[in-house]
């Protein structure tokens, strides 16, 4: 059995590793993509998101860790800092529930829940399931829908991110779908940081370019060999 320390040791160590830098910095093209997702195995990020349908928008700061084919932590955090509330899905255990803690005002536990991913407890936070968490559904659901001709790859811009090297890529759904599931959305524009070959910056518009939903990836780490234990809760 993995003990607490080992935990919180194999946590830091994801935060710790440095940018992947292939040898060439040149432009990003979604295959690329695409072909550079199918060779992460597990990662961690900084993840900030805002969804219009929750809390009117406001900004989310979260820490995430993904192992495929569907592990995941996620831990909120307040305007402190401080975790105030930890989500972990592990897929094909725990009966198929996700498992969440939330700490009171004073910081005592307020309690541990069993939910289901879709249970409407379960979406307080986002409109998303936790299922549905990460760079791999966001990668796999536009190509699906481009491959069924829902949406369609338009404008790719070069800029930068941070400072970094990036490509903008803009998906358009002159159909009327709603790309990567999100009810009125009409376009997404995926922001790909050169270096890596993955997102980092992810927003969904409506008709309007107004923004339903933005999905930021910061201090990713990709291939660090996540534990059993990062995704359960002592």
């Amino acid at each position: 059995m993995t003990s607490r320390a080992g935990v919180v040791a194999t946590v830091a160590c994801t935060m710790s590793l440095g940018r992947v830098t292939p040898a060439s910095m040149g432009p990003v093209t979604w295959d690329e993509v695409v072909a550079r997702y199918a060779t992460v195995v597990d990662y961690s990020a900084n993840y900030d998101k805002q969804e219009l349908a929750i809390s009117a928008g406001e900004m989310q700061h979260i820490r995430l860790w993904f192992r495929k084919p569907g592990d995941v932590r996620l831990e909120w955090l307040d305007e402190n800092g401080k975790v105030d509330q930890v989500a972990v899905y592990r897929q094909g255990f725990n009966d198929g529930k996700l498992i969440a803690r939330r700490r009171g005002m004073l910081g005592s536990l307020i309690g541990t829940v069993r939910l289901d991913p879709r249970d409407s407890r379960a979406l307080q936070e986002s409109r998303h399931p936790i299922t549905e968490v990460g760079l791999g559904y966001i990668v796999g659901r536009l190509e699906q829908d481009s491959r069924l001709g829902l949406i369609s790859l338009g404008r790719v811009v070069e800029e930068q991110v941070d400072g970094q090297p990036a490509d903008r890529f803009e998906f358009d759904a002159p159909t009327g779908a709603s790309p990567v599931g999100v009810p009125g959305a009409r376009r997404v524009i995926v922001r790909v940081d050169r270096a890596m070959r993955l997102p980092e910056e992810v927003d969904v518009l409506d008709a309007g370019n107004r923004a339903l939903e933005r999905h930021r990836f910061r201090n990713l780490h990709v291939n660090v060999g996540l534990a059993d234990a990062v995704f359960a809760l002592p």
